[in-house]
């Protein structure tokens, strides 16, 4: 008897110990960077471009877009009901709600978070990631040596830039300047659309600053912009280092 009740005892106690190490892991396996492959509000596809989120082990987490990180906060998992917490401290959250608890499912690389509220089912799905995204508004920054400047279907390159060694940097912090230019250096500010090829620029060292909108096209090393007219069309190639 005294056997019996033993054999019992050693079973749920293996049993627990299974379940207990199954939560860890899983807890465990929640660390990392994951990349946001499909959202689903009431079935309807609201997908954002490139969004991602990093667990860390801490208990922390950072949201962002592409290179961009835009929110902190914290995050809990409860192993025995499977749900997963997230809440932000600031910034935007994307299509994740603030301080939302998700129910969750594991399959190898993907994890899926549920969410019901009274007028809304939300359906994320993650996939562990090794990087950050890059959306296409990533890939300008850097620097840029003119090569074509074509403008009313004019070459006008030996005029504008005499030197071949006219310049366009465009920075992390969104500001541009052009170096080498035979009009003399010139700085402003620019916007590129997250989820359209589009560029907007804008010069500062003028009185009278004059919007400029470009469509954009990086491939490989090369940057074409094209006015949204078609009046200007620019030809660039990636430098890695300033041109004397």
């Amino acid at each position: 008897m005294k056997s019996n009740v033993f054999l019992i005892v050693l079973i749920f106690t293996i049993i627990i110990s299974c379940n207990k190490n199954q939560q860890i892991d899983n807890q465990e396996y929640i660390n990392g960077l994951w990349l946001v492959k499909e959202v689903k509000i009431n079935d309807q596809d609201m997908t954002p471009i490139a969004d991602w989120i990093q667990f860390n082990a801490d208990s922390t987490q950072t949201f962002g877009t592409g290179w961009l990180q835009h929110s902190v906060g914290l995050w809990k998992y409860k192993k025995a009901s499977e749900i997963l917490s997230i809440t932000y401290e600031n910034g935007s959250n994307g299509f994740i709600t603030f301080d939302t608890s998700y129910h969750v499912k594991f399959n190898k690389n993907t994890m899926t978070l549920h969410a019901k509220s009274e007028d809304k089912i939300t359906s994320i799905t993650l996939e562990r990631g090794n990087k950050l995204p890059t959306l296409e508004a990533n890939k300008l920054i850097g620097i840029w040596k003119f090569d074509s400047i074509v403008i009313n279907n004019k070459e006008v390159s030996d005029s504008l830039n005499p030197s071949k060694k006219a310049m366009l940097h465009l920075r992390p912090e969104n500001g541009y300047t052009l170096y080498n230019y035979s009009l003399g250096e010139k700085y402003g500010i620019f916007k590129a659309h997250f989820g359209r090829k589009q560029l907007e620029m804008v010069g500062y060292t003028s009185l009278s600053p004059k919007f400029q909108f470009y469509d954009f096209n990086v491939e490989g090393k090369n940057l074409l912009l094209k006015s949204k007219d078609e009046n200007v069309v620019l030809k660039l190639s990636r430098i890695h280092q300033f041109l004397e």
